[in-house]
């Protein structure tokens, strides 16, 4: 009885591995529109120019509809933030307080850890869910700012650095949906929409006016990608 079980089970295991590979490789594209969200007092998002991405991506599979899902992209991400702020003049004068609107553009390394779900064919397309968590680090962060003083005087400043004023790190919860095209034998695309949703502060300090509220915001962003894997 055991000879059988073993030979039944050897001829599953052999059905399943010619039926798709046990890993995948590929390459993504994607455009992704991001806001800030924050819950610190005097503190609005303001909308922002898209974004986007680009990177490898692999696919570790568990069961044949069923797989882990890593990768190593670049994400480029756009942000506004309203808030108040002090301006001091480059020539030494009087200080000046007022409300700033900056334009965050922030680099990030990300790493997706995804567990993906497809179905199995339906008219030659597989559709697919996905559920997991984004690691990113950050490689650059610039800004351009806009101060309109309390007297209603606007001063635009040009663009700098700011990557010592974001944390560098960003941890987020992601959802995805999409469909896969088959091209030819394991060839096929992969296209989705996926919402990144961050949930750590990804900025340092307290605000410049009031010293007691700490700045505080979210970058989250929805996604539109495309990936050929092989």
């Amino acid at each position: 009885m055991k000879k059988y079980l073993i030979v039944l089970l050897v001829c599953t295991v052999s059905l399943a591995q010619a039926q798709h590979k046990p890993f995948q490789f590929g390459i993504k594209v994607g455009g992704n529109l991001g806001w800030f969200g924050t819950s610190a007092e005097g503190y609005s998002s303001k909308d922002s120019p898209p974004g986007g991405s680009f990177g490898l991506l692999a696919d570790f599979y568990i069961m044949e509809n069923y797989s882990f899902t890593t990768g190593l992209e670049a994400l480029y991400l756009n942000s506004k933030l309203k808030y108040p702020h002090v301006y001091n003049p480059p020539n030494g004068g009087a200080a000046v307080s007022g409300e700033l609107l900056r334009f965050y553009k922030a680099r990030y390394i990300q790493i997706p850890l995804l567990f993906t779900m497809k179905t199995n064919e339906i008219a030659k397309l597989r559709f697919f869910g996905q559920i997991g968590l984004g690691l990113g680090i950050l490689v650059k962060a610039t800004a351009e700012d806009e101060f309109t003083s309390k007297y209603g005087v606007t001063f635009e400043k040009e663009t700098k650095d700011i990557y010592s004023e974001m944390n560098f790190y960003r941890t987020s919860f992601i959802l995805g949906a999409g469909l896969e095209i088959p091209l030819h034998k394991s060839t096929h695309i992969r296209t989705g929409v996926k919402y990144d949703n961050c949930f750590l502060n990804v900025l340092k300090g307290d605000n410049a006016v009031d010293p007691s509220v700490e700045n505080q915001a979210l970058n989250h962003f929805f996604e539109l990608y495309a990936a050929i894997i092989f």
